[in-house]
């Protein structure tokens, strides 16, 4: 119930109460005072009136006036191209302007011109505070322009250490601007020059976990020196490098062979766990690990890597715990490098994949793109696979597939009929080999569970608000100062629940700590990279003035009514009421 509709009882219970004393004083009175009909009737039409009246006071019907438009100028605006005929509002970041009217935010401008169903936007934008408000609304923005420098800026919010990362961004209005990447230790790590459209790649190598500090440089372009280029800007990159997860890979073979070789040498220096069995003949292998092919067994390990022989060789339980794993969440990865049985195709069959026997070229090569000389022939299975619902995993230069993964449960599942990518390491090519092998076991891997406090805010600076979701009850923000907040999660049942807001006061890395979790997070200062802010804010408004509008944006719109004529009539009639309750008035005495 709401409370219109709760006020509405309450009156129509009191107007009851109050009839019901009047019919009671009209049939049950001594005979020596008995109210006439129409006094009674007088009463019982007032009471009403002012019970109705009471209501509309409390709660005025809306009025239709004519719809108005608001100039509303922001951060950097230009009134150059202001209609003197509009009327201006200034919101706190605009600059002083002699006709335009300061309010303190857009809803206060809209609840005090609420005939307003178009707004102008002048400058830089609405800001996150008076966004929400702007929906539903027509709009129409007039940008400012964006300052020179950086302004877009994509950066990974975690790194695991030892990876390789990369950052990305957009420079505006610097022409062959130089960009350089430093370390924390200042040195120079990566550099490049900016492309026709103002885009950027860098890339580095994590080192070992913490919070690091990397810098963007932004330098001219109109000197080819390098030492004499100028800098245009210097852009902080807070960088959280973790600690990264050791896949545990484990390996089953029907016997030995050189791609096993040379995968066994990349997993080592990609840091991949690789823990391997090896059948050298009937009831004998070569085993670098205690291995057991049960559900203990299998639980901690994040990929099965195995080919046909090995599959072949399991016996009936071993193959329902592997596909129970597989389908808790571990990977499999069942490389076919000799002929398939018919037993085989029918247990591929069970787990979505057809593979049947086709007359194609054997031969493939992986890039068409590079020097035919330089080029290495790899062999691939004379294989057609298909599956109602996998993805290429791998394919050759003329598309067509050389692995297929699906979903099965909680996991995934690939096929590999590519036979000799070791190929590739012996024709001097070792940084595809392992981009293959990384693409390869990354997609297949298990999925661990990372961090579950998340900030649904980035790029958040001094006095911004940003959400922290999935916190717990005992969740407090550790700032640069010692100072500690605690925040208060609020549940609800949208897609982020248990999150609460938080209002930067300094610069610096802060923590979310929440029990043993704890996510470290950087807020810039409002003076850092200006560029960055002007383009979200810009980008905001003019989602917004993208959006749908509502249906109340027409000539003449709903208005707040006012609840003055209203309560006027109210006292009129319940004075009105009050002195006929007391006059003698239609009163009829008689002696007994």
């Amino acid at each position: 119930m709401t409370l219109a509709q709760a006020c509405i009882a309450l009156l129509v219970l009191a107007v009851l109460l109050g009839s019901a004393r009047y019919l009671h004083a009209l049939w049950h009175s001594e005979k020596s005072v008995r109210p006439n009909g129409w006094r009674v009737l007088i009463l019982f039409s007032l009471q009403i009136s002012s019970a109705a009246l009471l209501y509309f006071v409390l709660f005025p019907p809306p009025t239709f006036t004519s719809a108005e438009r608001l100039v509303i100028l922001t951060a950097n605006a230009n009134t150059r191209a202001l209609r003197v005929s509009d009327r201006i509002l200034a919101l706190p970041e605009a600059p002083q302007i002699a006709n335009a009217e300061p309010v303190s935010d857009l809803a206060s401008a809209l609840r005090r011109y609420p005939g307003v169903n178009s707004l102008q936007i002048v400058g830089d934008g609405l800001t996150a505070r008076d966004q929400e408000v702007a929906r539903g609304l027509t709009i129409e923005f007039v940008p400012s322009p964006l300052p020179q420098g950086l302004v877009e800026l994509h950066l990974p919010d975690t790194i695991p250490g030892g990876a390789h990362w990369s950052v990305q961004g957009r420079i505006h209005q610097i022409p062959n601007a130089r960009i350089e990447l430093l370390d924390p230790g200042n040195a120079v790590v990566a550099n490049t020059v900016i492309d026709a459209e103002g885009n950027f790649v860098l890339s580095d190598t994590a080192r070992s976990p913490g919070l690091a500090m990397y810098q963007l440089r932004i330098m001219d372009g109109e000197n080819n020196d390098n030492d004499s280029k100028k800098i245009i800007e210097s852009i902080q990159l807070p960088i959280t490098i973790v600690q990264g997860h050791a896949l545990k890979v484990l390996s089953l073979s029907g016997g030995p062979n050189p791609e096993l070789k040379y995968l066994r040498r990349w997993a080592i220096d990609a840091g991949i766990e690789l823990e391997s069995q090896i059948n050298l003949s009937p009831g004998m292998q070569m085993n670098n690990a205690d291995i057991t092919i049960n559900a203990a067994g299998l639980r901690d390990v994040d990929l099965l890597m195995l080919d046909e022989r090995a599959w072949r060789a399991m016996n009936r339980n071993s193959k329902q715990s592997v596909i129970e794993a597989l389908r808790d969440g571990m990977g499999l990865l069942l490389r076919i490098t000799g002929p398939l049985t018919s037993t085989d195709r029918n247990e591929l069959r069970a787990l979505g994949f057809s593979v049947n026997d086709a007359n194609g070229v054997q031969a493939v090569r992986l890039n068409s793109d590079d020097d035919e000389k330089t080029q290495t022939t790899l062999t691939r299975r004379p294989l057609r696979v298909s599956s109602s619902d996998a993805v290429t995993l791998l394919q050759d230069d003329t598309k067509n597939p050389l692995a297929l993964w699906r979903a099965e449960g909680r996991g995934r599942m690939a096929l590999f009929w590519l036979t000799d990518s070791f190929k590739l390491v012996l024709n001097a090519d070792s940084s595809r080999h392992g981009q293959i092998w990384q693409d390869t076991i990354s997609t297949l891997a298990r999925t661990r569970k990372e961090n579950p406090v998340y900030l649904r805010d980035s790029n958040a600076r001094i006095n911004e608000r940003i959400i922290v979701c999935n916190i717990l009850a005992k969740t407090y923000v550790q700032e640069p100062d010692a100072d500690i907040t605690y925040l208060l999660p609020y549940n609800n049942t949208g897609t982020n629940k248990n999150c609460a807001a938080f209002w930067p006061r300094v610069s610096g890395w802060h923590s979310v700590v929440a029990d043993k979790i704890e996510l470290p997070f950087y807020i810039r200062d409002n003076k850092d990279a200006i560029g960055l802010k002007a383009n979200a804010i810009h980008e905001a408004t003019i989602l917004l003035t993208a959006k749908k509008t509502s249906e109340k944006n027409t000539s003449r719109i709903p208005a707040p009514g006012s609840p003055w004529p209203w309560f006027s009539l109210w006292l009129l009639i319940t004075a009105a009421l009050w002195w006929l309750e007391r006059a003698k008035l239609g009163l009829n005495y008689s002696n007994r």
